[in-house]
């Protein structure tokens, strides 16, 4: 009989998007590396449906202004292991990892952001307050 963990403060999820520039060959190899990494060591959380990687962007989308992958999870549990997972396998590349909450995409993106390596600077106008 466990109750399943909740984030604090209206988080329901959170988003990790990688960064890498895609006129630097190591980068690109490292994210992609990294990716299949996640693909991998999270496999059984993958398939459970606890964590989703998505596609390997090969070009800017959305207000993110290079290259980029993303995975996102909705739970604590996740969090605390795919978070120092991160920390300590960006290499040098930008991780942002930010929340999905009720306080709206700009702030999520921005004031409620956590970034591993140099931080990037979105193209906030395209988020919605």
């Amino acid at each position: 009989m466990s109750t399943e963990s909740k984030f604090y403060g209206g988080i329901v999820s959170y988003d990790i998007h990688t960064y890498w520039n895609n006129n630097i060959d190591a980068e690109r190899k490292f994210a992609y590396e990294l990716r299949e990494k996640v693909l991998k060591d999270f496999a059984d959380e993958i398939s459970k449906g606890e964590i989703r990687v998505h596609q390997f962007w090969e070009k800017p989308i959305g207000p993110h202004p290079v290259n980029m992958w993303e995975l996102d999870f909705k739970s604590p549990e996740i969090f605390k292991v795919i978070v120092p997972y991160f920390q300590l396998n960006h290499g040098n590349l930008s991780v942002l990892i930010h929340p999905r909450s009720d306080k709206g995409d700009l702030k999520d993106h921005t004031d409620h952001a956590l970034w591993l390596g140099h931080k990037v600077r979105l193209a906030t106008s395209l988020l919605k307050d």
